[in-house]
Parts: structure tokens; sequence; C-alpha cells
């Protein structure tokens, strides 16, 4: 029997694990067998986890809320629509394309905006106020957001991915509506949380996945010779889906 492992390992073809306690093994149910096991990196895996953990640790989400996810249509962001759709929320996504604005409709996105062709404040300003806004670009994203929070609002911080390439860094006008407004910010990390809700996870998500109830979609390149050019898309809003690695088949 195969048995498969899901961990923070080196990016290699071949790898020996000495500390089992660094991994999870992971078997598919009934329910998930239809699932592809390169999900588990994506929907199924760490980027899965990030949305669920982070979403159910800190959003507070109600039905009837509002909430925001910029990079709606990655790989976070897109289980995040879904979650708080899931939950009754109605949803305002950004992303970068038309191609990923569209991705953000069919996965049940109430607002879908292609950020470079719409100005993100005005959008906020119509559709909101924001009960919650899940962050993963920064920058004048997320300081459109805070001009647009309702007063005790929710702002999840998982990325910022506008900032990791500029030397420059990035200048905010709206930082006094944290207190203006009792703002809550949390940061995280996926690990950091891991311990109170994987179990949750894995039994709640990869049938939703299998079953189509959850939508997820995958951008598949073979072989470690093509990792670099694959991470160059991502930092670049390339990607039109979550980015995988396929070292080899089994």
């Amino acid at each position: 029997m195969k048995l498969h492992s899901t961990g923070m390992i080196n990016f290699q073809e071949y790898y020996v694990i000495n500390d089992v306690s660094k991994v999870r093994v992971i078997s598919k149910t009934e329910a998930s067998e239809s699932l592809p096991w390169s999900v588990y990196v994506g929907a199924a895996g760490m980027p899965g986890r990030t949305a669920y953990f982070g979403y159910k640790e800190y959003a507070k989400a109600k039905k009837g809320d509002t909430i925001f996810v910029s990079a709606g249509a990655g790989a976070v962001g897109s289980m995040v629509i879904q979650l708080a759709k899931l939950d009754g929320l109605k949803v305002i996504g950004s992303a970068g394309s038309d191609a990923k604005v569209q991705f953000m409709k069919d996965i049940g996105a109430d607002v879908a905006f292609n950020y470079k062709t719409a100005d993100t404040l005005e959008v906020l300003k119509k559709e909101g106020p924001l009960d919650v806004y899940w962050d993963n670009v920064g920058g004048s994203t997320l300081d459109a957001a805070l001009e647009s929070m309702k007063d005790f609002g929710r702002i999840l911080v998982c990325g910022m991915i506008s900032s990791y390439n500029d030397a420059k860094g990035q200048t905010y006008k709206n930082l006094w509506q944290i207190f203006a407004r009792s703002l809550s910010i949390n940061g995280f990390l996926e690990w950091f949380l891991a311990p109170k809700w994987t179990d949750e996870f894995y039994q709640a998500i990869p049938c939703k996945l299998a079953s189509g109830e959850i939508k997820y979609r995958e951008e598949i390149t073979k072989g470690l010779e093509g990792a670099g050019e694959a991470m160059r898309k991502i930092q670049m809003g390339e990607n039109l889906a979550k980015s995988v690695i396929v070292v080899a088949d089994e």
C-alpha cells in the first residue's frame, strides 16, 4: 500500500523523512476517493488549510455579513470566498484579470471586479461597508479596505504580495481607522493554527472538493525544471490557478 504525506519538506525529487512529526500521512475516504493527489498540495493542502484555519479562527462571520477577499481567484482566496458563501455572507472579490473575475463569479462571489480596470475604493463604497476583509495583497487595496470597514470590523492579514518585490515599500493613509472604528487585525500563518483546526479540515473539506460543493482548479507543471517559471508567474500574477509542480507521476 502506498502512503502519501504532506508537510513542509525540501523541494526535490527524493526526500528521506527522519522526523515524522513534520509531516502528516493522508489517506482518502470513500467520499474523497476521486480527488487527485495533486489537490492535497492545493485546495486540500496548505492553501486550503490556510483559508479554513484563518476564516474559522478570526472571521467571526455570521449570515448577512459582508466580506471582501483580495486575490479572490487564488488558491487561498477562492477557498475563502466559498467558505463565506456557505455561511451566507455577501462576498466581494478582486483579482487582476477578467478571466480571474469570471472564476470568482463561477464560485459564487456576489461582486467580482478587476482591480486593474476598476477603482477598488469606489467598488467598496458602493458594495460595502465591510464586516470582514481578507487581505492577500496589502498596499493600496488594504488602504481602501481600511476606509471601508464597519465599526468593530475584522481584518485577516494572510499575505501582502504587492509588497514582496517592492523595494520602496508602501504608504498607508488610513491606519488611523484601526482605532477610530475599533477594528481587529489578525495576521497568521497556517501552522500556528494547525493543532486546533487540522482534523476538522480533513473531515470537512476533501469530501466537499470531491463532490464539487467546493470548486478548485489547478495549473500543473511537469518536472522540477519548470518550477522557476511557475514561481515567476505567481509573483507576477500571471498564473490562472493553483500552481502545482508534479515531480513525477506515480
